[in-house]
This record gives structure tokens, C-alpha cells and sequence, in this order.
């Protein structure tokens, strides 16, 4: 939801913005880093679905639901760092979502066991 929204907004804003006599979206730093959030993007959802195939099959989900949370709520923060980055200055303005998405996003490694819960939980799964 709110990576993806994110990013979202950085790839938009990347593919409009022109500089250097083209869009800052062929700039290899700006490029690369959109690919990396896309890859991160995938791969958490990749762990969410995998997890709640376990949970449909009845089978124990407890150790890949942890390993979903985690990953899941500290790429979103790293996503929308990056989104902010690829706007530069206006990532922080109310003009766009990326200032309000960005302070929402850290409340996600928070509610429902911080990260550090997350790592118990997988530790104990891992014994």
C-alpha cells in the first residue's frame, strides 16, 4: 500500500521531470534506484503471499508471517526514502503524498510487533 504508492509517485515524477535534456528517469542513479524499489516491492510481496498460502493451506505460518511483517514495513520506509530522494525537495512538500506517506510508513514497524518482535518471533521459529 504505501511503498507502492510511493514509488508510485517517484516513478511518475521520474518519467516527467526533465533535466540534462532529458527525463531524470534515464539518469542511471535515478534509474537504478527505481529498479531496486521495484525488486524490494516484488520480493515483499512475493513473502505476503507466501505466508497466507500457509495460512489458507491450515498450515503453521507463524515464522514467514514474522519474516513478511519484517521485511514488508522496513522496505516501506526504505521506499519511500527513495521516493523522497528522486524528488528531491518537493518529496517534502504537501504538494505531494510523499512527506505524509513517509511519516505514516514508520508507524508500520511499529503496531503489531515491532521489527525487533518480528526477529524474536523468527529466532524461535530458527531453534
Amino acid at each position: 500500500g504505501m511503498a507502492r504508492s510511493a514509488f508510485d509517485v517517484a516513478l511518475a515524477y521520474a518519467k516527467e521531470r526533465q533535466a540534462f535534456g532529458g527525463s531524470i528517469f534515464n539518469q542511471q542513479a535515478v534509474g537504478f534506484r527505481l529498479a531496486e524499489c521495484a525488486t524490494q516491492l516484488e520480493a515483499a510481496r512475493q513473502l505476503i503471499w507466501h505466508a497466507a498460502s500457509l495460512r489458507d493451506a491450515g498450515r503453521p505460518c507463524l515464522k514467514e508471517a514474522a519474516m513478511a511483517k519484517l521485511f514488508a514495513s522496513e522496505m516501506a520506509e526504505k521506499v519511500c526514502s527513495a521516493a523522497i530522494q528522486t524528488l528531491g525537495g518537493y518529496g517534502y512538500v504537501n504538494d505531494f503524498p510523499l512527506e505524509r506517506i513517509y511519516r505514516d510508513v514508520r508507524v508500520c514497524q511499529i503496531y503489531e510487533g515491532t521489527s525487533d518482535i518480528q526477529k524474536l518471533l523468527i529466532q524461535r521459529a530458527l531453534a
